[in-house]
Formats: structure tokens, C-alpha cells, sequence
């Protein structure tokens, strides 16, 4: 008997883990979790309802679009002190767009990772003018990992071919520790370093980039992270 209750607890533990990012988490240990959204109510959460374009919650899912007044892609940004995490979500493309999800330190945007039709890539984004920004308005200016070299044009760090259907959901997996950055989505992955990843976050946002498309996020959780050890 008591061999049959200890083996039932340990497929209960086996199953609450395999659950943690579809099991497609790559190399990131998940611990806290941090942020944990499901988008049940038929209103937007207070967390996410700072940007611009259209967004709403249909069929319990938070839906976006890009409008072109706004003269910039659709975005959610989320307020979340945090460092080394990994973000986990659901995301669904409707019509010819693409998805973002940008990771900031107060205004500069330090990083992005970008899901499209026939691609996923991580970028590291130049940081330049928003810091600069930043020192007019007197904000705190971060590690600086970079020793004020904020110049440095955006890049690709890495990116692959992929084929993401539309309509369907497609689970989305970005880990983030130390300086290294990787994303996601099907278990197909793309990873990328740089030293201003180190930087600490405060915000971060989705993004829907298309004027006659549709981004579609669900399931959203944010973990803290640190690499796993053997």
C-alpha cells in the first residue's frame, strides 16, 4: 500500500513539472513564478492595458491588431521588475502579421524575439537614443553593462526558418539568463549572446505588428530563471 501511494505521488510531481512550459523549456531552470494570466475575465487585465492599438479579450484569449493612426506596431506593455526569467505563453496568428515580444529597462529597449509566417529570430536592439532620453529625464540608468556604448546598430543574433500555421496555436518558450537570450516555439529554438542582456528589466511587452491581422496570446506565465545544472 505504501508503495502504491509513494509512486502515485511521484507521477503527481513528474506530471506538475512536465506542465511547466509544455515541457519544451531548453536550457533555463524555472523557479518563482512571477506573473500568471489566463485572460478569464471578458475585460483587460489592469496589467495590460497600457500601449496603443486595438486589443480586447476574445474567446478568453487577449487578441491584438496594429492601427495605422497609432504610426507604431500594437503593444501591451507589461510594468514586472525582473532580471533572469523565462517567459511561457500561447500565441495564435490570424491574417498577414507577425508577433514581438520586447523585452525594456525602463524606456530602451534591450532585446526582442520575433515569430513570423516562415522565421522565428532574437534581436538585440540598439539602445542609444532612449537612453539618452533617459539621462534628460533623469531616470535611472540601469547596470549599464555596456559602459555607455549604446550605439551599436540592431542585430539578429540568431535566426531560423520555421512554419507556423495560421489560426493555430503555437506555444512559445524565451529564456533569459545572464547574456544569453533564446526562443521557442514548437521546440524549434534560436539563441543568441550579448552583454547588455545582463542588464536588469522592469517592463516588457507583445506586440502585434499588421493591419489586417490578428495576434493572439494566452496562457501567460513568467518565471524566475537560472541556468540548469547537470
Amino acid at each position: 500500500m505504501l508503495k502504491k501511494a509513494s509512486l502515485y505521488l511521484l507521477s503527481l510531481m513528474l506530471c506538475a513539472f512536465s506542465s511547466f512550459a509544455g515541457g519544451k523549456q531548453t536550457w533555463a531552470k524555472p523557479g518563482k513564478l512571477l506573473l500568471e494570466e489566463n485572460f478569464d475575465s471578458s475585460e483587460l487585465p489592469e496589467l495590460f492595458t497600457v500601449g496603443v492599438g486595438d486589443w480586447s479579450i476574445v474567446d478568453g484569449a487577449l487578441r491584438g491588431r496594429q492601427l495605422a493612426a497609432d504610426k507604431h506596431t500594437a503593444f501591451r506593455k507589461i510594468y514586472l521588475d525582473h532580471k533572469d526569467v523565462i517567459y511561457e505563453y500561447d500565441m495564435k496568428l490570424v491574417g498577414d502579421g507577425f508577433h514581438q515580444l520586447l523585452i525594456n529597462w525602463g524606456l530602451a529597449h534591450i532585446a526582442k524575439c520575433v515569430v513570423r509566417y516562415d522565421s522565428v529570430a532574437v534581436f538585440k536592439i540598439r539602445e542609444k537614443g532612449k537612453r539618452e532620453q533617459m539621462v534628460r529625464l533623469k531616470h535611472d540608468q540601469g547596470l549599464d553593462p555596456l559602459k555607455g556604448e549604446w550605439n551599436e546598430k540592431t542585430f539578429a543574433m540568431n535566426e531560423t526558418e520555421i512554419s507556423i500555421e495560421e489560426g493555430k496555436w503555437h506555444h512559445v518558450v524565451i529564456e533569459l539568463v545572464n547574456n544569453t537570450l533564446s526562443l521557442t516555439v514548437d521546440g524549434k529554438t534560436v539563441r543568441g549572446k550579448h552583454v547588455g542582456l545582463s542588464e536588469k528589466k522592469n517592463n516588457f511587452g507583445f506586440q502585434a505588428g499588421g493591419f489586417e491581422s490578428y495576434t493572439y496570446i494566452d496562457n501567460v506565465r513568467v518565471y524566475e530563471a537560472e541556468p540548469k545544472t547537470r
